[in-house]
């Protein structure tokens, strides 16, 4: 029996279940060898927070969060700041320093806030966008995510931009008459629109109302926006965990208390402003400003037109999409509730069988994750055309195979007439650094007698397939999945830890006494992955030597452990722990 199975369609052949070639980056494109090999240098950055603040609260795993967080923050400062904001060219600015001397500092407070907190949800943006990209979460079924989000960020900037026009002093000037040149290339205007800026012409009140629009109706549009963003996430965060929530406020509040916002000196249309100090966060171009404006606008489309192309320049393999057998499905709903994506619906059921809906999976917004497997207890899902049971026949032969190899290497095990019990490692396909550690079949070089599955997600892992491979002769069995605060498909690492905790279906059957060991790892801690999997061989190896001790007890010895084993059942003699913790070789034994 071979563990891969045939691709179905003309399309490129999607990554099989339990496919974990060693080489598998080097068939990439150049450009996607590339972006990956920057990928793990950020991944290595995020490494490091970790280490310093753990993984639950570091910031870079809830940059989009933070984002939203912060446009909060500047939505609320923004109406205490609209409510004393008056219009015109001596008025705006006047307005401002008045807001700035409100009681007890709170009209500061709030502008220092809102100025702030726009910064913040600015680069938070920026981060997550890069974050996405360099995680390889930008193309497939998540590409409308991708280009909502650069929507966004370019309405978000707009947004802080207006905001500087509104207070209308030297650097509101200067931005005022750069635009108007930029703008003017365009022929929708009757005349020149940068006139209007020179030095004795009339700023007409009307250009404040059509800025102080646009800078009041953008936000509305960002709500909309977003929705367009998360409408295929379930259970989409609108707000980071709550210390990090917290944090980020009293991080907003002390910026905003030890240095606060000021105004630059007011514009005067009389002279033509020189050198002025701009805020290049908002206003990057700046220097570009030299250049034609013809220059700046076919810049400006280039970068847009690469940004919106990528998840269709820089996409990678077909991944292999879930299919749901109608005759199989139970309706229990469990794949439908599970799946992150949204990519499964209950339908009415059309086939007859029992129950009244069945579970029906949209391809076009599938990711190819196998949470939906791991859910499913009745077998009924198939991955890339692939029947589950082909992973749990692909481990049966990979470890018997195993352990015959073993056997026969050594000499004294043979004598004995045992075989060795090889440890078994699931591990998400997204740790890809495994380049001359992993063989082909799955064996670590590093670790001897341990074999590695690779799953597109470790939520793809049902809690009985566990208890299988220890029932075909592992002697335990490491998970190593991503990080749950960043994992690649948002909550297979969470699924999976509430089913062996016994917090979601399926549960967990049976205790392992110790033959079960979980980790998270980011995709490039290859080498602590390594370390894990070779002390948690090592603990297997001490544990099954000393229940070889103990199962060489005399005969009579082995008539009083039975004898044992029954007062642990319920009616027993006793005072006795519960049946279920006895050891797998004791229940053995006294089964037989």
């Amino acid at each position: 029996m071979t563990e891969v199975g045939a691709a179905r369609g003309p399309s490129p052949a999607p990554r099989t279940l339990t496919g974990f070639p060693a080489r598998e980056p080097m068939r990439e494109s150049f450009l996607r060898r590339q972006l990956l090999r920057v990928g793990a240098w950020y991944q290595w950055g995020e490494v490091l927070v970790d280490r310093l603040v753990s993984s639950a609260l570091n910031p870079l795993h809830h940059t989009g969060t933070i984002a939203i967080f912060s446009l909060a923050v500047a939505t609320v400062t923004g109406i205490y700041l609209f409510i004393f904001y008056r219009v015109g060219t001596e008025a705006a600015h006047r307005s401002i320093e008045e807001i700035m001397q409100h009681p007890l500092g709170i009209g500061s407070l709030m502008r220092s806030l809102h100025r702030y907190s726009s910064d913040a949800a600015i680069l938070a943006a920026f981060l997550h966008g890069g974050k996405m990209l360099l995680s390889d979460r930008f193309w497939g079924a998540r590409w409308v995510s991708w280009v909502t989000g650069i929507v966004f960020v370019g309405l978000v900037w707009i947004t802080g931009a207006t905001g500087y026009w509104l207070v209308w002093d030297m650097q509101a000037q200067w931005l005022s008459i750069s635009t108007a040149k930029f703008l003017d290339v365009l022929p929708i205007f009757g005349g020149p629109l940068a006139r209007t800026f020179l030095p004795g012409a009339q700023i007409q009140k009307f250009l404040f109302f059509i800025v102080l629009f646009i800078h009041i109706t953008i936000p509305l549009l960002l709500a909309l926006l977003y929705w367009l963003h998360v409408v295929r996430l379930a259970r989409a965060r609108f707000f980071p965990p709550r210390v990090v929530l917290w944090v980020t406020g009293v991080a907003f509040m002390a910026v905003s208390l030890a240095r606060p916002a000021l105004s630059a000196p007011p514009a005067e249309l009389s002279t033509v402003p020189g050198v002025v100090p701009v805020d290049l966060f908002y206003f990057f171009y700046a220097p570009l400003t030299s250049f034609a404006p013809l220059t700046g606008w076919a810049m400006v489309f280039g970068t847009g037109l690469v940004a919106f192309t990528l998840p269709w320049v820089l996409r990678g393999r077909a991944p292999a999409r879930a299919e749901v057998e109608g005759i199989a499905c139970t309706g229990c709903m469990r794949c439908w509730k599970d799946c992150p994506y949204e990519a499964i619906i209950m339908a009415p059921r059309v086939n007859g069988e029992s129950g009244k809906v069945e579970a029906v999976v949209n391809p076009a917004r599938c990711v190819g994750c196998g949470i939906c497997v791991g859910a499913c207890d009745s077998a009924g899902i198939l991955l890339g055309g692939q029947r589950v049971t082909l992973l749990g026949e692909a481990v049966g032969a990979r470890l018997s195979r195993l352990r015959g190899e073993k056997a026969r290497s050594s000499a004294a095990q043979t004598r004995a007439g045992r075989k060795a019990r090889p440890v078994l490692v699931y591990a998400c396909r997204l740790m890809t650094h495994f380049r001359g550690r992993l063989g082909a079949d799955g064996t670590l070089a590093a670790v001897p007698n341990v074999t590695v599955m690779g799953l597109p997600c470790v939520g793809m892992l049902h809690p009985e397939m566990i208890e299988k491979s220890l029932d075909h002769g592992a002697a335990g069995v490491f998970v190593a999945g991503c990080i749950p605060e960043d994992c690649h498909y948002r909550e297979g690492s969470l699924w999976l830890a509430e089913r062996l905790e016994g917090k979601r279906l399926p549960k967990l059957k049976e205790s392992l006494d110790g033959r079960l060991r979980v980790r998270w790892y980011s995709p490039v801690e290859v080498k602590r992955f390594i370390s894990d999997v070779g002390a948690f061989s090592e603990e297997l190896r001490q544990l099954t030597r000393s229940r070889s001790l103990r199962a060489g007890v005399p005969r009579g010895d082995a008539w009083r452990d039975a004898l044992r084993c029954l007062s642990w059942f319920p009616g027993g003699w006793g005072p006795s722990p519960p049946f279920h913790s006895c050891s797998r070789e004791r229940r053995r034994r006294c089964s037989s």
